[in-house]
């Protein structure tokens, strides 16, 4: 304990040294970071409520298109429509129900942001959600309907537990992604008006377009200072916890840890024992409560299941006349626009459209080509893991456009002229945003691996090229898959970011889809472009059309052989 707080003091001095420093050297700087912390709490607090939103909706739309496959036929091309809509298509509509219904109130911006902030979290964790689904063990699956484990008790034993370790490694990407587009989401633009949050992500926006290289490493320590403390108290505990839920043929998989590294260094800190016990005391009753509740749904569920199918339809049928409403008033609206002229650089898209796929392609075959070999190597070595796992998931989750100075800096560095430093920067932002889903999804994959499968090809001496052949690779595919569908979503999405970087004053732009967004978003009132809403759509369209295109004739066909080929039986 004394060595702890011994360490800590050290600490405390470094960052008050530091802290010193940089206000004696960057005065202006430090001035405007004075208000971090409380920017850093806003901008938490807006990620928190984007979050517990997203998770609901994953957690409600993933298990209703796994376990009812008349629902799936619509809800995932709608899923895969929404995945491949970037934050800038969601502009509009956060504009018109958020910023309108409340005339411009900081309430409707409040819950404007936040909804943009979901729309970068939710489909990845919907998708990990029916991945984990649709792969129980089909044994598992026959044992419930055998002993009439139905509804609410399926829920809780069967179909919540199998979903646990995809969620948990998801919402560690979709965390992840929400910093990434926190610029865009506490600054957006739509029908030429631009609406400002304070927050983070609006200070590094600002220092950002300024070029003040101080303001933005204190913005980017500030927000790394959080995703570490969050990594620390938050994601890594919840990742030991999601291990007690992998699926195992016998039991002689490795113990899981009971207590996170980080808690026991932690030691030291005081108990608060009183404390703890009156907050035991008041939820209690509540944990009971919860309890006899779930017993009576079960029996409630069990005698009246005609009540559940009726309200289950009346589910399903409110949601096809919602989505009939929208597709149809969409429809119309796109009929009256495609009436008139189109925009001249309307006719851009498809040379833009062929030029971001190249790009992102090329970003996912970098990816594949280390993250494939990384995740085998950490999810097969727990010594390797526990110090591997919590360092890439803290960079993980410091978004790109965090890191953009950096990224400029290396681009600057390795190429002469400013086109190839614009190509450099948007193809590692591009990078920075596929990897992490296809690293975390297959380290999923490999843990998920039966410890009597890794005895029998110890046994059986598969060694080098036969042991992945045989086993390494058919246990990855269908994680691989998942993490391939929600990588290039997210790929599509940074190119908004990526094709059309202000930075000091200065503009690095590549031809591309996303570069023609932003254009049609934002303007250029210096080359006398203004925003232009049809551009905008057909853009949008365009992007929609080629990944529907992608997921049904390549990542769809691909997912389901392999749940058919590879899935786990016990």
């Amino acid at each position: 304990m004394a060595a702890a707080r011994k360490r800590l003091r050290w600490v405390a001095v470094v960052f008050i040294v530091a802290g010193v420093a940089f206000a004696i050297l960057y005065p202006e700087s430090a001035a405007r970071a004075a208000a971090l912390p409380l920017l850093a709490v806003f901008s938490l607090a807006r990620m928190v409520a984007a979050y517990l939103l997203a998770l609901v909706f994953a957690i409600a739309y993933g298990t209703t298109m796994a376990l009812s496959k008349r629902a799936a036929v619509v809800m995932l091309p709608l899923l895969d429509i929404l995945q491949s809509v970037p934050i800038l298509g969601f502009f509009p509509a956060a504009l018109v129900f958020f910023v309108a219904t409340f005339q411009g109130h900081p309430a409707g911006l409040e819950l404007a942001v936040v909804f943009l902030i979901f729309t970068s979290m939710a489909w990845n964790m919907a998708f990990g959600v029916y991945e984990s689904l649709t792969t129980i063990p089909q044994d598992l699956q026959d044992g419930a309907r055998v002993f009439a484990v139905r509804d609410w008790l399926r829920f809780r034993r069967l179909v919540f537990p199998a979903m646990v370790p995809k969620l948990v490694y998801n919402s560690m990407l979709s965390w992840s992604n929400g910093w990434f587009f926190l610029v865009a989401s506490e600054i957006f633009t739509a029908f030429g008006a631009t609406y400002v949050r304070p927050g983070l992500g609006a200070f590094i926006a600002d220092r950002g377009n300024a070029g003040d290289l101080p303001g933005i490493m204190v913005g980017i320590a500030v927000l790394a200072g959080v995703v570490v403390t969050l990594d620390a108290l938050i994601w890594r505990p919840l990742s030991v916890w999601s291990e007690r839920f992998r699926i195992e043929t016998t039991g002689t998989g490795q113990p899981v840890p009971r207590v996170p590294g980080v808690y026991e260094r932690l030691a030291w800190l005081p108990r608060f024992t009183r404390l703890r016990a009156g907050l035991g005391a008041g939820v209690r009753p509540i944990v009971e409560s919860y309890g006899h509740l779930a017993v009576r749904l079960d029996r409630v569920t069990s005698a009246h299941r005609g009540i559940m199918r009726a309200i289950r339809w009346l589910d399903l049928v409110m949601f096809i006349a919602i989505f009939a409403v929208v597709v149809t008033t969409g429809l119309a609206g796109l009929t009256r626009m495609l009436l008139r002229p189109l925009p001249p650089t309307a006719y851009e898209i498809p040379e833009a459209t062929l030029r971001s796929l190249f790009r992102l392609a090329l970003a996912y075959a970098v990816s594949l080509a280390w993250t494939i070999p990384a995740a085998v190597y950490i999810g097969r070595n727990p010594r390797s893991s526990r110090f591997l796992t919590p360092a890439i998931e803290v960079f993980a989750s410091i978004p790109a456009t965090a890191l953009l100075p950096l990224i400029l800096g290396l681009a600057i560095a390795l190429t002469p002229s400013l086109g190839a430093r614009a190509e450099l920067a948007a193809f590692l932002i591009a990078l920075f945003a596929m990897q992490w889903y296809i690293l975390f999804n297959v380290i999923a994959g490999v843990r998920s691996i039966p410890a009597d499968l890794e005895e029998a090809a110890r046994a059986f001496g598969l060694r080098g090229l036969a042991y992945w052949k045989r086993l390494i690779l058919p246990a990855i595919v269908p994680s691989l898959l998942t993490g391939s569908i929600t990588a290039w979503g997210a790929g599509w999405n940074a190119l908004i970011v990526s094709e059309y970087i202000k930075f000091g004053g200065r503009l690095y732009q590549v031809p591309g889809i996303g570069e023609l967004m932003d254009i049609a978003t934002f303007g250029d009132p210096a080359k006398g472009i203004f925003p232009d809403s049809e551009l905008l759509l057909l853009s949008i369209l365009a992007m929609v059309l080629v990944v529907l295109a992608m997921n049904k004739l390549l990542w769809r066909p691909l997912f389901r052989r392999a749940i058919a080929r590879y899935r786990l039986e016990v």
